[in-house]
């Protein structure tokens, strides 16, 4: 009898100490944020979704809810599930636009997108998400302290895609499809007139230009190009390609 006592008391400190032994269920709302938060720091993203999920479906009007399902959102951005995530801080944005946390919120959702974003030759939806989330968080929040990083994200994410559109355009004016890269050309000095190949698309312009005879156009573009551009690359070849025209009537400054 007394060996089985031994056995049962050793067994229950060894128990007791490798960490064992049930815990209690929480009861109240801060005891499951709190236990998830604890979930949250230790990695166990998981775990921790699920004392959040269990808070807001047992009680849905405790304040703790608020934190919870906030929470939610930051536990799978965490996994990397990307886009659940967005879902969640939008579904935050839509349940609690006025609170204090709805700026980290929509900062988020743009962060969400902008970690799925793909190369200039790849397709860009995620890349126009992430900018329009991040535009909308500039205009609501314009004196948030993440305001800076939400800049340079915007700054990132135009030059992204402007890079993209310059190399569609170059694969319609490549191809000689110069119609289609006129298009393109014209859109993209439109859209980012401070792209760092400025005075390649216009040289590539130009040349589209005197391909489909349009002359007049195309010296506009060449003289645009010399005076906006004196150190360019493309400078020589476009004072040759303005000699060269045919006449059209225009004074080559």
């Amino acid at each position: 009898m007394r060996t089985i006592v031994v056995a049962s008391l050793l067994l229950f400190w060894g128990c007791w100490l490798s960490g064992c032994a049930k815990r209690e269920k929480p009861t109240t709302p801060e005891e499951y944020l709190q236990v998830g938060d604890r979930q949250l720091e230790r990695k166990q993203e998981r775990q921790a979704r699920t004392y959040y999920q269990e808070l807001v479906e047992k009680f849905p009007d405790s304040e703790q809810k608020v934190l919870a399902q906030f929470n939610i959102a930051e536990s799978l951005y965490r996994e990397k599930n990307y886009l659940e995530a967005r879902f969640e801080y939008q579904k935050f944005l839509e349940l609690y636009p006025t609170h204090l946390l709805a700026s980290r919120a929509q900062f988020q959702t743009g962060m969400c997108s902008l970690q799925e974003v793909r190369s200039a030759d790849r397709d860009q939806q995620k890349t126009l998400e992430a900018l329009q989330a991040f535009r909308l968080f500039r205009r609501q929040y314009p004196h948030d302290p993440m305001l800076g990083q939400a800049e340079a994200h915007i700054e990132r994410l135009r030059a992204l895609l402007a890079e993209h559109e310059f190399a569609v355009a170059r694969f319609y004016y490549d191809k000689k499809a110069y119609h289609a890269a006129i298009g393109r050309l014209l859109n993209l000095m439109q859209l980012y007139p401070t792209m760092p190949e400025l005075d390649t698309a216009l040289y590539m312009l130009a040349e589209s230009y005197r391909a489909e005879e349009n002359y007049v156009k195309a010296q506009r573009v060449l003289q645009l190009l010399v005076e906006q551009f004196p150190t360019s690359k493309h400078l020589a070849r476009a004072r040759a390609q303005l000699r060269e025209l045919p006449a059209t009537g225009i004074t080559v400054q």
